[in-house]
């Protein structure tokens, strides 16, 4: 696997109003203006020396944590820092996460005028007692106004994220979240399953309980079905799409490409090696060394294998071939030929992909795929 230059970047925003109950990633819960300043200091320090191993960028996303809290001031200094160390193409997809409460017409103003062009709305529920499960402290009714600024500026690309198997949530309180969501226009819709990640203040509440997921396929098929009412697909486990609308940047990390990861917890991969900066603000502003995941190379490339394999398309057996100098029968032959007969994958027009029930069982397949022969 050879060493690529990145087209991708992401940009890790460390900050939250208050952390909600569900969520492992990163963060720091209302940060001081020095913290806040300090971050942005850090961070371009980090984008100019980082810029070396990129390419023209074909996309860029900043997300968190809260972006949205860092402001018009703050985001158009992150926005100018990105800008001055690297190249940007044309065409790029830039995306910012916002909370729908935190978007009025400054940040809108702010966002177009730092260039960019796609917003991920944080709603993951319309409804306020699922909200207070969450522990999310957002007004999700704040997204018809959020999309109206967005759209008044010219940032036409929306996308939101919704949870669904929340405890307490029936099917029959989803599927008007789903409604209230695609209601907005908008042309992406993320849908998560909800998990239990170790740490989190949830987890802790509902202990062996854990999430019932008695409901998981009958949500997951409401989801498509609305989505596809409004004319978007499934091209992802979890996301929809209408043409030409799906989120340019999450394919290529899914589909191999090398990215750039900056801000704390962030993570790089170069084609054949991947790092990941600290989870820990203070000691990445000190400048402490990222963390190596190493891997040998078949295993990364099995890896690789699984992860594009959660795309409705799957892998353009060339394309693969070119990323990695095997084919996936190189890798996991025996696996591969078993859950073609299972039903759960398929190889079509030279692409080798996961039949719609096999996306049902995705993590499953994944087990299978990157245990390879000799290796543990």
């Amino acid at each position: 696997m050879r060493t690529r230059s990145a087209t991708r970047l992401y940009i890790h925003v460390p900050f939250c109003r208050a952390k909600c109950a569900y969520c492992a990633f990163y963060s720091e819960v209302a940060p001081a203006p020095a913290q806040v300043s300090g971050y942005l200091e850090a961070l371009e320090r980090e984008l100019s020396a980082q810029s070396v191993l990129a390419a023209d960028l074909e996309s860029v996303f900043v997300g968190g944590g809260t972006p949205s809290m860092l402001g018009p001031a703050g985001l158009a200094r992150l926005m100018g820092a990105v800008r001055a160390s690297f190249r940007i193409k044309a065409d790029a997809e830039v995306t910012v996460e916002a909370n729908p409460d935190r978007v009025d017409a400054a940040l809108a103003e702010a966002l177009a005028a730092a260039g960019v062009n796609r917003v991920s709305l944080g709603l993951q529920s319309f409804q306020p007692e699922l909200l207070r499960t969450l522990g999310r402290c957002v007004d999700a009714g704040a997204a018809a106004s959020a999309a109206a600024a967005l759209r008044a500026v010219g940032i036409a690309r929306l996308s939101a994220d919704l949870i669904f198997q929340i405890p307490g949530q029936s099917l029959s309180a989803w599927v008007p979240d789903l409604r209230e969501a695609l209601g907005l226009g908008l042309g992406h819709l993320s849908t998560y399953a909800l998990t239990l990640e170790e740490g989190t203040a949830l987890s802790a509440r509902l202990g062996a309980a854990g999430v019932d997921d008695s409901l998981f396929e009958a949500m997951w098929s409401a989801a498509e079905a609305e989505a596809c009412r409004h004319g978007l697909r499934r091209y992802e486990i979890s996301n929809f799409a209408a043409a030409g609308e799906e989120c340019r940047h999450n394919l290529g990390i899914w589909l191999g490409d090398a990215y750039l990861g900056c801000g704390p917890a962030a993570s790089s991969f170069d084609g054949g090696r991947r790092w990941t900066n600290v989870a820990d603000l203070a000691a990445w502003m000190a400048g402490r060394e990222p963390e190596p995941d190493e891997l040998p190379a078949r295993s990364r490339a099995a890896e690789m294998l699984a992860f594009g394999l959660r795309t409705v398309e799957g892998w353009d057996l060339s394309r693969f071939r070119a990323l990695t100098g095997l084919q996936p029968e190189d890798l996991c032959g025996e696996a591969i030929g078993e859950l073609v007969a299972a039903g759960l994958l398929e190889v079509v027009g030279g692409r080798l992909r996961t039949t719609p029930a096999g996306l049902l069982v995705h993590d499953a397949i994944a087990e299978r795929l990157i245990i390879l022969p000799g290796e543990s």
